[in-house]
């Protein structure tokens, strides 16, 4: 049994609660003890998603994975994580998405604090993209209906138009979707990932590394889909990659932030080298 606490600044009042989490990012479901803030007051912010002091420990051992956190993300950014391999990049990102779960510290996704039984909805609005693209045996179609039968986007409909507007932007034929999954290529797989997210309207979008196994054609066509779904929703969300690429960070970002053993520097953060 694993115990968090999310907290901010002064807490009145605590109360225990159990969650159980049976997402599709999650598919082992499991049984957590939390502690959550019940009285907080109002958070006023025009920031997509703010992180504070977010905390991540190795569960093993208990050393220190992720330092407390500090960030800002606001609409419009286009992030570029940058950093060493094994400085915590993935770490501080999949905690950031609440994949692993935090140790402590706080999340405040559009001015409300994030509460755990909200985790759900939340990693509906704060979508990860992995590196090695993971697909349904079926046609690339299926792909993108299967989102539409879980709980959490009950109220969605899948919306044939949208997508066909997504093809249009990298040029391939409404046929694509009549694809068997199987007979895909892999920078064709991580495409159809990126539709299935994309096309559930999510806020902000986590990128660990999606294009290192691609040749450079397929790694600009993931990036024209990204930029097109970006524009599609007037620059109001927001993109984290992390790249080792340095001219596709240049292609990509418009703010740099930083991972060294485990601690994250933003460009708001103070003495941060440029």
């Amino acid at each position: 049994m694993t115990h968090i606490q999310f907290h901010r600044g002064p807490i009145v009042l605590l109360q225990r609660q159990w969650l159980f989490d049976g997402c599709l990012a999650m598919p082992s479901p499991t049984m957590v003890s939390i502690v959550v803030v019940t009285d907080i007051s109002e958070i006023k912010t025009s920031a997509l998603l703010q992180a504070r002091n977010l905390t991540r420990k190795d569960p093993v051992n208990g050393h220190i994975l992720l330092y407390p956190a500090a960030c800002t993300v606001r609409r419009g950014d286009r992030i570029v994580l940058s950093g060493a391999s094994g400085s915590g990049k993935s770490v501080f990102v999949r905690t950031l998405a609440l994949l692993d779960k935090p140790d402590a510290g706080g999340l405040i996704l559009r001015g409300k604090a994030v509460q755990p039984s909200d985790a759900c909805r939340y990693r509906a609005q704060v979508a990860y993209i992995r590196q090695s693209p993971v697909l349904l045996h079926t046609s690339v179609e299926g792909n993108l209906t299967f989102p539409f039968k879980l709980a959490v986007n009950r109220n969605k409909k899948y919306d044939r138009h949208k997508i066909a507007r997504f093809l249009q932007a990298i040029d391939r034929p409404s046929s694509f979707l009549d694809k068997d999954s199987g007979a895909l290529s892999g920078g064709e797989k991580q495409l159809v990932c990126l539709l299935r997210v994309l096309q559930l309207d999510p806020n902000f979008l986590l990128l660990d590394e999606p294009t290192s196994a691609l040749d450079e054609s397929t790694a600009q066509l993931v990036e024209k889909l990204i930029d097109h779904w970006m524009h599609m929703n007037n620059q109001q969300t927001a993109t984290l990659w992390i790249s080792h690429d340095e001219q596709q960070k240049a292609r990509v970002g418009n703010r740099l932030w930083q991972m060294q053993s485990g601690h994250l520097m933003t460009d708001e953060t103070e003495g941060m080298a440029e």
